[in-house]
């Protein structure tokens, strides 16, 4: 009677062998397997079964898998390895362009040279500034006396072109100017009613050019330095 049943009893499945529900993935049917060998001791059928098992379950997922019919669990796994990789992937991307960046800036030899370039500028404007002011009055010197307010004029209009290439308004620019022609004026009346400056200018110089000289003289003063 023993014999009929256990020959009418059906026999265990793999997932029943290892205890685990079928759909479970690698490492729990693993594990599993690595219980149910402890639990068997030295019975070697029990293990041999156990072996067997295993073996059926993992040629099953490797089947599963080269079929396209994955488990839901292996499909969020693998999904999240992608998302890693994506995300590895953009911030090496991120990097590299950082480095190129570095590495291919033409700016920073533009920023060294910048304060170069301008000191040459402000160097050569100065220079012209000088050289015309010297021209002025060579001019003052020599010409006419008529053309001497014509000078007072340039030179007063020139006081204002820089003052408004600088930032400064235009009432602003032209205020100073004529401040600064009206004080020279003055001190050259002052210089003019000196003795002394009338005996010199009576041999060389006009009165006219003697009180034109300090106007001129500040005028010029506030284009080179402003």
């Amino acid at each position: 009677m023993d014999i009929n049943k256990n020959e009418n009893k059906p026999e265990k499945t793999p997932y029943e062998i290892l205890g685990v529900n079928q759909g479970a993935d690698f490492e729990t049917i693993q594990k599993a397997r690595d219980e149910k060998v402890k639990e068997a001791g030295e019975d070697l059928i029990a293990k041999a079964k156990i072996e067997s098992s295993y073996d059926q379950l993992l040629m099953g997922s490797l089947r599963a898998r080269q079929s396209g019919s994955i488990s839901f669990e292996a499909q969020n796994a693998s999904l999240k390895e992608k998302q890693n990789l994506k995300t590895l992937n953009s911030q090496f991307s991120l990097l590299s362009k950082i480095k190129d960046l570095g590495k291919n800036s033409p700016n920073k030899t533009q920023s060294f040279n910048l304060p170069i370039n301008n000191a040459s500028n402000s160097n050569d404007g100065l220079s012209i500034k000088i050289s015309l002011a010297l021209l002025f009055f060579i001019l003052l010197f020599v010409s006419p006396e008529p053309y001497i307010r014509l000078l007072l004029s340039l030179s007063t209009l020139i006081l204002i072109y820089i003052q408004i290439k600088s930032g400064k308004r235009f009432l602003s620019s032209l205020g100073w100017s004529v401040t600064f022609l009206s004080i020279g004026l003055i001190f050259g009346g002052l210089i003019e009613t000196n003795s002394l400056i009338q005996e010199i200018s009576s041999d060389s110089l006009s009165p006219q050019k003697i009180e034109s000289l300090p106007a001129m003289l500040i005028l010029w003063i506030g284009v080179i330095f402003l």
